[in-house]
């Protein structure tokens, strides 16, 4: 765990480096050895990098993998702070994680597999994009929930969530019952009305997640997150019809009870717009696949990123 400052403003970013035990690793489930991919996790809104935990201690523990996971600008444990453009857009966000990831791996460069949720999965694609350093390094994209193509209702995507639904959320976090707004939220989330075991405690959990982000920049980058995506994901799928190197594998996750960005406007035109790509869609899951169904998740991740890691071996 360690704290990097932006070029562009000084803030702190906070992010975690994991890498697995040598010593006393507890049942490992492939190897001692330390798997040669790194897996770069990316938080959804408004989360934190904890969102990751059932997840992420198993991949470093039991399975090997090395794992960097930082908090986005403004939340977990990272500074919300203006850069000198006076304002903090997705470019803000993008710059952000293209620096810290390159500070780190240019210590000791690495392949690695993207591991994102919701609007991290739009940051992915954009940081990869960024960098020719990154671009050379990432071995492939696992995207929970994403966010796009579409996060807004348009008239490519009318069935997409109205204005008048970012109005209501943004409202609900702005207001003075914003802490109750969390909490009568979150079961939707993970759709415990469908029998999603989720217990009080682990609600409170990540109620505790989201208080900890700074409320600027929740109300900043719901607006940001609304970024259209369909531009950047139909010039890669022309890119890898020209160019089978860019024909990055790329699985994709999603709830078929996802009500915050439903599946058909969403995770089924990223699956079309780059046809290469996995899709696979769990049955009763929200947004929150990642905790509800997290074994289903760890199994799909590993079945994608093992064979990935064994080419990487000398």
């Amino acid at each position: 765990m360690a704290i990097f400052h932006t070029e562009t403003d000084g803030a702190s970013l906070f992010y975690r480096y994991y890498t697995p035990s040598t010593s006393s690793p507890h049942r490992p489930e492939s190897t001692v050895k330390r798997q040669p991919l790194t897996l770069v996790f990316l938080h959804g809104w408004p989360m934190s990098s904890r969102m990751f935990d059932q997840l992420i201690v198993p991949l470093v523990e039991s399975h090997r993998f090395p794992v960097i996971a930082p908090d986005r600008r403004g939340f977990g444990n990272s500074e919300w702070a203006t850069p000198a453009t006076g304002e903090v857009t997705f470019d803000t966000f993008v710059h952000d994680a293209v620096s810290l990831l390159e500070h780190v791996m240019h210590k000791s460069p690495s392949p690695f597999v993207f591991i994102a949720a919701s609007m991290g999965c739009s940051e992915s694609v954009l940081v990869r994009r960024a960098s020719p350093f990154l671009r050379a390094h990432c071995k492939g994209f696992i995207w929970l929930g994403p966010n796009m193509p579409y996060s807004v209702a348009c008239d490519d995507c009318p069935a997409a969530l109205g204005q008048d639904g970012w109005d209501e959320l943004i409202y609900g976090f702005r207001g003075a019952g914003g802490k109750d707004f969390i909490r009568d939220a979150l079961p939707g989330v993970f759709r415990t009305d469908l029998g999603n075991s989720v217990s009080k405690d682990t609600l409170q959990f990540f109620e505790r997640i989201v208080y900890q982000a700074d409320p600027m920049a929740i109300e900043r980058t719901a607006v940001t997150l609304q970024k259209p995506m369909a531009k950047e994901l139909r010039e890669w799928a022309k890119a890898a019809a020209a160019d089978v190197r860019e024909k990055v594998p790329v699985l994709v996750l999603h709830g078929d009870s996802d009500t915050g960005m439903p599946l058909e406007t969403s995770a089924a035109l990223v699956h079309k717009m780059l046809p290469w790509s996995q899709l696979k869609v769990y049955e009763k899951a929200g947004h929150g696949l990642y905790l509800t169904h997290a074994q289903q998740t760890l199994d799909d991740i590993l079945a994608f990123i093992k064979p990935i890691a064994s080419q990487q071996l000398p």
